[in-house]
């Protein structure tokens, strides 16, 4: 299934940080009608590359098969709907990890990778492989944005 659409349909970077590392504006999500639609494969090398993972390392984490994942880049396919629902949590995740470390990306993705207390000591990224478990990881981020102990 192809698609002209160009561009990762709806993953945003973070607006790059004014002086002094505050975000310029909490970042776009995706809609529901481009996950629906579902993001192009080559989406996931740009989501990969912003966690500083390779593509396959995040394919797998959004659920695609390594196989699966190198025919539809070299097919230029369309992730599914669930593909492209599990790309998106990661990447909003990013985006706001981003947000509450001042536009500190490093930082951000620093966290996202070590064990959290307020997780039961489970590592944020692991967690965002549920649904359930993404909406823990954005509830202690925005507690932690908040200054509440987490």
């Amino acid at each position: 299934m192809k698609s002209t659409r160009k561009g990762v349909a709806g993953i945003r970077k973070v607006p790059e940080a004014k002086k002094g590392g505050i975000p310029a504006e909490y970042p776009e999500l995706p809609t529901h009608g481009e996950i629906m639609r579902g993001f192009h494969a080559l989406a996931v090398a740009e989501v990969a590359q912003r966690f500083g993972i390779s593509p396959a390392a995040m394919a797998e984490r959004i659920g695609v098969s390594r196989s699966t994942f190198h025919r539809k880049q070299k097919e230029d396919t369309l992730l599914s709907t669930h593909e492209s629902d599990a790309l998106a949590r990661h990447a909003g995740l990013l985006n706001q990890a981003i947000a509450v470390f001042d536009g500190d990306e490093v930082a951000a993705r620093q966290w996202l990778n070590c064990r959290q207390i307020g997780l039961g000591n489970a590592v944020p990224l692991e967690c965002a492989r549920t649904s359930f478990g993404s909406r823990e990881v954005e509830k202690l981020l925005t507690r932690i944005d908040h200054g509440v102990y987490a």
